[in-house]
């Protein structure tokens, strides 16, 4: 019994054998390859949920704010070309900005890894709004697959519904609006300088005004101190305008000792944080006048610019000017030009003497009236440019009447014109300048 039992163990493992050897090795590795395919088919990773919405909550009408966009799709997967649709994409209601990835973090849920992707786009609406959008994401997601020695990425097109996102716009309050409100919304800080502060009546003093914050700053212009009778005012030119800076400067003429302070200039906008109209306040700018303007003055006194008694000021040292040196090679080129000539012409008739005289006669004789009349053109262009004066005139320190006489010129006096403002043209007399009344030059 003992020998059977042993011979049919044998009998199985040869069974056994044959059967091994009964499936072919071809066949064997197309399973196995088969296999493989079948798992670097596989779908790619998943999206799970997406949602959008706004920071802060409560937007206004032309606020700068952000969009948030949080999405969650399967761990190790990679989110590439998204686009969400559904979302007004009109310039003239909503404008929004490219969504970027900020930060991604790893959550567990239940026994599955899920990647949490945070997204931020500025955005900043037109005009009120009060609608529910459902946005809709198209995007290629990524994921790496991996079996055994092999690996490949694997990519799928998405199309995934997102949670409806409410967006809110809020028209600006009509309650509390000033009627100096600069249309300006977020924070803004108004700083201002005035530069000398120790003046005399007519002198000038630049007011320098900067605006910078944090908003939408838009279109709106630097204000400027309330008029006043006591100073010549100038309009403020802009010298720097960026989109949350902005730069200006002013000129002030005092016209009399009590012109003491220049009032302070206020920028209104809104503030979203607080939802209420503030402003930045500058100044006021106090201004101080030399001992040798008010030594006479008593503490009750008002003294006012006499220009009819003013003492004649200190003669002015004669400076050589750019317009001074232009003048003087202008009235020396007709000169130039015809010595030019002259010995062209001189050249040419020694050139041709002899060999051919009567040229030489004709060519010099031209050549010489072409220099003599060229130089007498370029001399009456030269007599254009400078003009004279005809009648007396006082020359100021600025386009005005109150300012301070820096010299006087008398009438038939050749004067340079540099620059006009108004009823009043400044002008170069030998390296001295001042404005005049244009009334008082020569046609």
């Amino acid at each position: 019994m003992k020998n059977r039992s042993q011979r049919s163990e044998v009998r199985g493992q040869r069974s056994e054998v044959r059967g091994q050897k009964s499936v072919p090795r071809p066949l064997s590795s197309v399973l196995s390859l088969a296999c493989c395919l079948l798992s670097f088919t596989s779908l790619a990773g998943e999206v799970f949920t997406g949602r959008l919405y706004t920071v802060p909550d409560k937007v206004y009408v032309n606020q700068a704010f952000e969009v948030h966009f949080d999405l969650e799709v399967t761990f190790g997967s990679e989110v590439e070309d998204m686009r969400i649709s559904g979302i007004p994409n009109d310039p003239s209601v909503l404008t929004l900005g490219q969504l970027e990835t900020v930060s991604q973090n790893r959550i567990m849920r239940g026994q599955q890894a899920i990647n949490v992707l945070h997204f931020t786009a500025s955005a900043r609406s037109h005009k009120p709004l009060e609608q529910t959008f459902e946005p809709v994401l198209l995007c290629m997601l990524s994921e790496r697959k991996s079996s055994g020695f092999f690996s490949h990425v694997q990519s799928s097109q998405k199309r995934q519904p997102l949670d409806p996102f409410a967006l809110r716009v809020l028209a600006l309050p009509e309650a509390g609006r000033p009627a100096h409100f600069s249309g300006a919304i977020g924070t803004f800080r108004l700083n201002g300088s005035l530069s000398p502060t120790s003046v005399q009546p007519g002198d000038i003093t630049t007011l320098s005004l900067e605006l910078t914050g944090q908003g939408w700053l838009a279109d709106a212009v630097m204000p400027s101190p309330p008029a006043s009778p006591l100073f010549k005012t100038y309009p403020a030119k802009e010298r720097l305008r960026e989109p949350l800076r902005l730069q200006t400067d002013q000129v002030f003429i005092p016209k009399a000792t009590n012109a003491t302070e220049i009032a302070a200039t206020r920028f209104c906008f809104f503030n979203p944080a607080t939802e209420r109209y503030e402003e930045s306040v500058a100044g006021p700018f106090r201004l101080t006048f030399s001992a040798a303007a008010t030594a006479t003055k008593k503490p009750d006194d008002v003294i006012v610019i006499d220009t009819a008694t003013r003492a004649a000021p200190e003669a002015l040292p004669q400076t050589v000017t750019l317009e001074r040196m232009n003048l003087t090679l202008r009235q020396a080129v007709p000169l130039l030009i015809g010595c030019a000539g002259a010995l062209a012409a001189f050249f040419v008739f020694f050139l041709l003497y002899g060999r051919h005289t009567r040229m030489a006669f004709a060519l010099g004789l031209l050549l010489l009236a072409a220099s003599v009349g060229a130089g007498y053109s370029f001399s009456g262009k030269t007599a254009a440019a400078t003009r004279t004066l005809s009648r007396h005139s006082e020359v100021r320190f600025a386009p005005s009447q109150t300012a301070a006489t820096l010299f006087a010129l008398n009438p038939g006096a050749p004067v340079i014109p540099l620059e006009k403002a108004g009823a009043w043209v400044r002008v170069d007399s030998s390296g001295r300048r001042g404005w005049i009344p244009s009334s008082d030059l020569s046609e």
